[in-house]
């Protein structure tokens, strides 16, 4: 593993011991660093030394020199963690785990990519775009590997991180060659408390491009298009995407419906081709693109019906641009909800045959929905097998020649799931029954 040799024998104290803890934690120890590090709500992991995991309270505050916060924690929150605190009172430097990685010095391009919705699919194409055209490439940060577990490709290498707006609030020494925002809508006030606040960290992966740095922007989105003619950046590079009758094969593959996804591949493809890659391999790699899990994903198509998996669909914004992408949804939605309730879904309530609402908050989906479109059927099915069940039922006694079933919850997943892979893998699960029974044809 790499080291940091300025870490040797200096103390560090690491809060959080989830995946970019410990990925921080091996090379602080790599670096000879003596680390003290502690979770509040994890036991310690088994890669981590007994001697190493200590409670902050007890940590020699005045002997460290730097403190390392898991993305999880906000560092700029107004209720600031105790540890937190006790790094500022003891004026003692506090760095992501990000921060450190752009400590290593690494050698390849560096692309970040940042947004509310999209921006794995985005990652996860262009990564598939470059490793299809022999380009040594790697994923890390938010995606794939925690950006202390890269191993740097080299000067002829890239790696693309994925940044949440976690990291990117938390981040000091980012320092990127090209950059993107897929878009910027509403979400995680939890963390940043106002809209304004997660705003400004999105926008700041702007600020880490280098001089001369490339910035890729939507030109059909209103707001970034606004912030960024209004801050008038001047010392970085702006390439603006429009529409363009290259970009039309996209939706031809069935793991990039919908207008959401065209934006995500324009991006990717505009950076492709920035990086000297030409079209038609760029198509090529497209047409063999297989999407991500519980991101519009596919689980059976007909020529009568189609069940997606959108489980990863855990906001408004984000559900809607998946109602927007078919007609006749029996739409499979709820769980726990975020400010904005349905959001932008609102929108594309037409296109809904039927709802068949899960988890602890139905009552509260199901006043939402009915505000926008009264005479929308709405079923309380508490769990994804009874609203799975009860849609396949529904939609297959219909006169309909094409629907869809879509799950796209528009909330978060931890009303009764680990996380919306989770959610998503119990839908796969369901869905897998049903056709093993012969209930779906």
């Amino acid at each position: 593993m790499i080291n940091i040799s300025s870490y040797k024998n200096k103390n560090v104290g690491i809060l959080g011991a989830g995946l970019s803890g410990v990925a921080a934690a091996k090379i602080l120890v790599s670096s000879k660093a003596n680390i003290f590090i502690f979770d509040d709500k994890k036991d310690k992991p088994d890669l981590i030394n007994d001697n190493c995991w200590k409670n902050y309270k007890l940590w020699p505050w005045a002997a460290l020199t730097v403190l390392v916060v898991s993305p999880g924690i906000p560092i700029n929150a107004k209720n600031k963690h105790l540890a937190i605190k006790l790094a500022i009172k003891n004026k003692i430097k506090i760095i992501n785990e990000i921060d450190l990685f752009f400590q290593t010095k690494p050698k390849a391009k560096i692309i970040g990519i940042t947004g509310t919705n999209g921006k794995s699919t985005t990652v996860a194409l262009l990564f598939h775009i470059l490793k299809s055209n022999k380009i040594k490439c790697v994923i890390g940060g938010n995606y794939g590997f925690p950006a202390c577990e890269i191993k740097d490709p080299g000067k002829n290498g890239i790696i693309i991180l994925e940044l949440s707006s976690y990291q990117l609030d938390g981040a000091k020494e980012l320092r990127l060659d090209l950059a993107t925002i897929t878009n910027i809508t509403k979400d995680h006030l939890d963390y940043h408390e106002t809209f304004e606040n997660y705003k400004f960290s999105k926008l700041k992966i702007i600020n880490s491009l280098k001089e001369n740095g490339t910035f890729f922007l939507d030109a059909h989105n209103k707001l970034l298009n606004e912030i960024v003619t209004e801050k008038n950046f001047k010392s970085i590079n702006i390439i603006k995407i429009k529409k363009d009758k290259n970009f039309n094969y996209v939706n031809d593959n069935d793991y990039l419906q919908g207008a959401h996804n065209e934006s995500n591949s324009s991006i990717a493809i505009s950076i492709a081709k920035h990086l000297n890659i030409n079209l038609k391999k760029i198509s090529f790699a497209i047409n063999n693109f297989r999407g991500l899990p519980h991101r519009m994903e596919p689980l059976y198509t007909s020529d009568r019906i189609k069940i997606i998996n959108d489980s990863k669909s855990t906001n408004g914004e984000s559900t809607a641009a998946a109602l927007n992408s078919f007609e006749n949804i029996f739409w499979i939605a709820g769980g726990q909800p975020k400010s904005d309730g349905i959001g932008e879904a609102k929108n594309f309530l037409d296109k809904v045959k039927e709802v068949f609402l899960i988890g602890k908050s139905t009552d509260y989906f199901c006043k939402e929905i009915s505000k926008f479109k009264k005479d929308l059927q709405i079923n309380n099915c508490l769990t994804l097998e009874n609203a799975t069940k009860l849609a396949l039922k529904k939609a297959a006694m219909s006169n309909l020649q094409n629907y869809v079933i879509l799950l796209s919850p528009s909330a978060a997943s931890f009303d009764q799931y680990i996380n919306f892979e989770d959610r998503g893998n119990k839908f796969k699960k369901i869905v897998n029954q049903e056709l093993n029974e012969g209930s779906i044809k």
